[in-house]
């Protein structure tokens, strides 16, 4: 409290924003784990059903798992019967509902971080202008008098800098496990699409 006094009105705006960026940055990692699943394990597991002529084994093995690779794959098994163009439609549907699941919030999250920063300048200014007011009304320039102006532009400069640079980690790292799932979730409806194509040419040849 002695520090968000001394910041000035400044001050408050960033404790919000720290408030709002921990409570962002926790609700993004409980729903990443609550997304993490064996994927090359899961991928695995369906091919080997599509391959042996079992698509709805496959699909049981996906309800089973949480996701959004297990709810792509089952969003486009669902459709196998009616070919590998019609489940590719179907997988590219799923994940572009997927997707503003994965990245919510995050957008919040790299404005804090520029907010942040640009507030902590704002009260380095505004304590600068106190201190300069100081000075004038007191018609001196001893440390005392500056001391409470100068004493705020560095509070604020410094949280506004401690709430900036872990949000813009915590972002850069989001946005990798982000991009880890989209990545997941290609190779497998590729791999399921390959499959359920050489599997219909099986049947076909035979």
């Amino acid at each position: 409290m002695t520090y968000l006094i001394k910041g000035g009105p400044v001050m408050f705006l960033l404790f919000a924003l720290s408030v709002a960026a921990i409570a962002i940055i926790i609700n993004r990692l409980r729903f990443y784990r609550s997304c993490r699943t064996d994927g090359p394990a899961l991928i695995s597991g369906v091919l080997k059903y599509i391959r042996a002529g079992s698509p709805e084994s496959a699909v049981t093995l996906c309800e089973e798992k949480p996701g959004p690779l297990a709810a792509v794959i089952k969003s486009g098994l669902s459709y196998y019967s009616e070919g590998a163009d019609v489940m590719e439609e179907a997988f590219q549907s799923q994940e572009l509902k997927e997707m503003p699941l994965l990245e919510s919030h995050l957008s919040t999250l790299s404005t804090i971080a520029s907010v942040s920063t640009l507030l902590g300048f704002t009260g380095t200014v505004t304590g600068m202008i106190a201190a300069f007011n100081n000075i004038a009304q007191a018609g001196a320039s001893s440390p005392a008098i500056v001391a409470s102006g100068i004493s705020q532009a560095l509070l604020t400069t410094a949280a506004g800098l401690l709430i900036a640079v872990p949000t813009v980690i915590f972002v850069r790292y989001f946005e990798n496990r982000v991009d880890g799932f989209v990545n997941e979730i290609d190779f497998a409806t590729h791999e399921l699409i390959r499959a359920s194509k050489a599997r219909t040419s099986q049947g076909g040849a035979q």
